[in-house]
């Protein structure tokens, strides 16, 4: 039996830990939190034994296999270094540090010491994304011509709203662009098999002062209610747009924000090749739709038996039985763990490494100096 300790137990710790109660062969033996009281809470309600004071007491534990880290960017850098140093296989949650240089340290040492690692992109794991990944390394559809998308989210829409990611000494350099955008442009790249090679960006504040509740953190989209609440400035970004061009020339563009009222969270990309288009939505992530010019357009629906040998085990309910984002989780969790057991490397790629963070970290950077710069930069 595999022990894991989870370090961070707010809305993502969460997700970890209901994915980590399917995952065969594995138990979570000891969780913490800054919040004692939250940590308690998720140790009662996922029957875990013991609670730990620090992470440290974690990592620093023998009897401990496997971390995995859920705690606001700025924890990541040191506690997935930490790990590493102490040769323990390490799921972190993105973006995989404050810096792209912190990323590329922590990619280069558990390459150095051959540890595994995994990085929470989850929604590459959806079985119609892994599908289509296939579809278009197969050729199905030609060159890579055009790539689009967006995502909008409407929980921090109100002045009233607050969120560690929007405090740079928590969150880093960005907001938005760190947290979906990373995500999205994953998907970008997993799906495509080419890099981002030219980014332009343009950020905006929306909400220039907001209020910071004193009574303890908010976890992510949920409302505060402290009537005690400071006003405090916001610098980060709240709406990011950006374009760019991929390494075979094919051009794109991406928008997010998280202000967007009745929106809760819709990614969406749109693939447009030489001979057909995809296009998928979070709304609906069960279905890939294909266009095409000289026939009637199709809808896929998530089916193991009309996907590729290689991918159709992440569709593990009969047709119909749509799987969501917790199910995305869990197949990205099975993935490391077999690889952790197995101790194979992962050879058709599905699963993404430190060496995957480091390169959003990479694209990050780039936007950023592109924002301040208002120019085209070339990701170096």
């Amino acid at each position: 039996m595999i022990r894991v300790g989870v370090i961070g137990n707010g809305y993502i710790g969460q997700v970890h830990l209901e994915a980590l109660a399917r995952v065969e062969g594995v138990t979570v033996a000891i969780i913490t939190d800054t919040n004692q009281a939250l940590a308690a809470e998720c140790a009662r309600r996922f029957g875990i034994e013991k609670i730990a004071a620090d992470w440290r007491e974690i990592v620093y534990d023998p009897s401990i296999d496997v971390i995995h880290n859920c705690t606001p960017n700025r924890f990541h850098f040191e506690i997935n270094k930490a790990s590493l140093l102490e040769g323990k296989p390490v799921l972190s949650e993105k973006p995989l540090a404050m810096t792209y240089e912190e990323a590329a340290e922590l990619a280069d040492l558990s390459e150095q010491k051959s540890i595994i690692t995994g990085i929470d992109f989850c929604y590459r794991y959806y079985p119609v994304i892994q599908e289509l990944a296939a579809r278009i390394a197969d050729g199905e559809c030609g060159d890579v011509r055009v790539v689009t998308g967006t995502w909008f989210q409407d929980w921090l829409s109100k002045s009233t709203d607050y969120s560690w990611r929007l405090d740079p000494l928590r969150s880093g350099e960005s907001n938005i662009t760190a947290d979906l955008g990373s995500h999205w442009f994953d998907l970008v790249q997993y799906l495509t098999g080419l890099s981002v090679d030219r980014v332009r960006g343009d950020f905006a504040t929306i909400i220039p002062k907001r209020q910071k509740p004193n009574t303890g953190e908010v976890l992510a989209f949920s409302e505060s209610t402290d009537a005690s609440a400071e006003l405090v400035d916001i610098s980060l970004e709240e709406y990011s747009s950006v374009q760019f061009r991929l390494s075979n020339g094919a051009p794109g563009s991406f928008t997010t924000s998280q202000v967007c009222n009745g929106i809760k969270s819709s990614p969406e990309f749109m693939i447009a090749g030489s001979e057909c288009t995809y296009a998928w939505s979070h709304l609906h992530p069960q279905e890939l739709w294909i266009g095409h010019r000289d026939k009637p357009n199709e809808i896929l629906l998530e089916n193991s038996q009309l996907m590729h040998d290689s991918v159709k085990r992440f569709a593990s309910l009969p047709a119909g039985h749509p799987l969501g984002y917790n199910d995305a989780v869990l197949n990205l969790f099975r993935d490391f763990y077999s690889h952790l057991v197995t101790h194979e490397l992962d050879s058709q790629g599905h699963r993404p490494t430190f060496r995957t963070g480091a390169e959003e970290m990479r694209i990050l950077k780039s936007i950023l100096e592109s924002v301040g710069e208002e120019a085209w930069i070339t990701l170096r």
